[in-house]
């Protein structure tokens, strides 16, 4: 009867955690609970007990299904997650959350009473438990893999550190200064590395342990009480939701090929120099070829689509933006659609379900629509308002970025503005599209009028701007997991791939020879390794298949 159960109760005196501790000598688990008393019993308290309440009815642990709901999942199911000092007691339909009164006076209204709702069956409970098995072998999967990162981290410093000496040798004694200068460097790049992938570690420990709190606490309830078993079952598939988007955006983790660039000239001009060399993460080249196209129109479509944005749900399903009919449509076998106003021109996953479309009408009303993904349908949901024009969109964490055309914006999820971030009022479509990198530590942006990208830092800083002859009023930007940078030329008709720096071409991946005519948006899905392009008056998008070289 031992559980694994965090918020479980711990004997007095002692680190052993069980679900139930005798009420009478808060040192032993329970084995027995009097229906009476509401209590549980060790096998020596229940003794007495027996002798002083003859009459009354006492369960073993063989039928625990009539014991009372312990404590700590009481506390953990009925505690709302932002006010928690409160207990929850009513369901938002519009925004499917579990509310405490203070929730409802904030943000809710139309609510209903918990215990007016009858959503869940125990049927229900065991299909959670099958989907927290799978993800927990998820994040098993994610934490070797990391595991395996941190030794590549560690044999990759041993073999920079011997280049940087290896140099070191052959100059004099000022290398002394800029020797440290360089380990410094590498140590920082390792470390922050080591950082970010035992977070990513950590958070599978983590999240393993509330799937495993959450399983145990459904099956404590599925019979008990329906209101718990709702919140239990609602608590349970959030956590599901918010698991599956940590195992899809880490699924493919960054490489962590560092190398060391010596300078040839160093002895000519050491005096000059500020470090040994340059270190950098190895720029990952890809190579496509096409596999296929889907057809994206419908019947109410008359004339040909214009896909200006795609994106891929956890379940694999795309997500296409149609400009030229105003539509959100869900691609797997065009399940559903959805109207947007006329000038809609991007959108990006804000979690499993849930997606924002940057939508405009007229001069003077632009939105953030919130669309929500439900049963294989698409349905509207809030809007909000923005005092500017809203044309590309990007989320990292959580933050929105939002171009206006001549402006970068970072938002809150919820529409307060953070920061102006960079701002070129010198044509039209000077900031057009954005990404983000996985780290978020690089904003890449699309400047149309003068054939640019532009590679940002995060407090909107330029740090570089590329130009190419395959980089002709560039529209559609997007980052992969593994940080390659994908580019589309619409003018140009091809799509490119660019260092993480944005400083050089890396490779034309897909021209006008290739069936690539006006190109709109493009998306790296990682759940197929494949790319996928969207195109202006085009009825269907591409698919290509993903190979990789490494490329310094």
């Amino acid at each position: 009867m031992t559980s694994n159960m965090e918020s479980s109760l711990v004997a007095k005196g002692s680190d052993t955690i069980w679900d139930y501790t005798c009420s009478a000598c808060q040192e032993l688990e329970a084995q027995y609970h009097c229906k009476e008393c509401g209590k549980g019993f060790c096998d020596s308290c229940v003794k007495l007990h027996n002798q002083l309440y003859k009459s009354h009815t006492v369960f073993g642990s063989e039928h625990m299904d009539k014991w009372r709901i312990n404590k700590s999942t009481l506390d953990m199911l009925g505690q709302c997650a932002e006010h928690t000092d409160k207990k929850i007691k009513l369901f938002c339909e519009d925004h499917c959350r579990r509310c405490c009164h203070t929730c409802v006076s904030l943000h809710h209204s139309k609510v209903s009473l918990i215990e007016e709702i009858n959503k869940y069956s125990t049927a229900d409970a065991h299909n959670l438990s099958s989907n927290i098995q799978k993800i927990q072998e998820e994040l098993k999967k994610l934490k070797d893999r990391a595991t395996c990162n941190l030794q590549s981290l560690e044999k990759a410093y041993d073999r920079i550190k011997e280049e940087i000496e290896t140099v070191r040798r052959k100059i004099n004694k000022e290398l002394d200064r800029l020797e440290k200068v360089t380990l410094l460097e590498v140590e920082n790049l390792i470390s922050s590395s080591k950082i970010l992938i035992t977070k990513e570690r950590d958070e599978c420990d983590s999240i393993h342990k509330n799937l495993q709190c959450h399983s145990e606490a459904d099956n404590d309830v599925c019979n008990k009480s329906s209101t718990l078993l709702f919140i239990a079952l609602e608590k349970c598939q959030q956590q599901i939701n918010d698991s599956e988007l940590f195992v899809e955006e880490w699924k493919v983790t960054n490489d962590y090929g560092w190398d060391f660039e010596p300078n040839n000239n160093i002895e000519k001009f050491i005096s000059n120099l500020t470090g040994l060399g340059k270190i950098s993460k190895t720029n990952t080249v890809i190579s496509l070829q096409k596999m296929s196209e889907y057809g994206v129109k419908i019947k109410s479509d008359l004339h040909p689509c214009s896909i200006y944005a795609i994106c891929e749900l956890p379940s694999r399903e795309p997500l296409v933006l149609d400009y030229n009919y105003d539509k959100e449509k869900l691609f797997d076998k065009l399940l559903s659609n959805c109207k947007v106003l006329r000038y809609s021109y991007a959108m990006c996953l804000i979690s499993p379900n849930e997606l924002i479309v940057t939508t405009n009408e007229h001069d003077d009303l632009h939105f953030l629509q919130m669309i929500t993904v439900r049963n294989d349908k698409l349905e509207k949901g809030n809007k909000i308002q923005l005092p500017h024009r809203c044309v590309g969109i990007a989320r990292h964490e959580g933050d929105l970025y939002v171009t206006s055309g001549t402006a970068l914006y970072q938002y809150t999820r919820t529409g307060t503005l953070v920061k102006k971030l960079y701002e070129d009022t010198t044509g039209d479509n000077t900031v057009y599209s954005c990404a983000v990198n996985l780290m978020g530590d690089k904003i890449y942006v699309t400047n149309q009028h003068t054939h640019q990208l532009l590679t940002l830092a995060i407090d909107g800083t330029v740090i570089s701007t590329f130009t190419d002859i395959d980089l002709k009023g560039p529209r559609g930007v997007h980052v992969t997991p593994r940080g390659q940078v994908l580019v589309c030329g619409d003018k140009s008709n091809a799509l490119i791939q660019v260092d993480n720096e944005g400083k050089k071409k890396l490779a034309t991946l897909a021209t006008k020879k290739d069936g690539v005519n006006d190109p709109r948006s493009v998306l790296y899905s990682s759940s197929t390794d494949t790319v996928i392009m969207g195109f202006s008056t085009n009825d269907s998008i591409m698919v290509f298949k993903v190979t990789y070289s490494a490329e310094k």
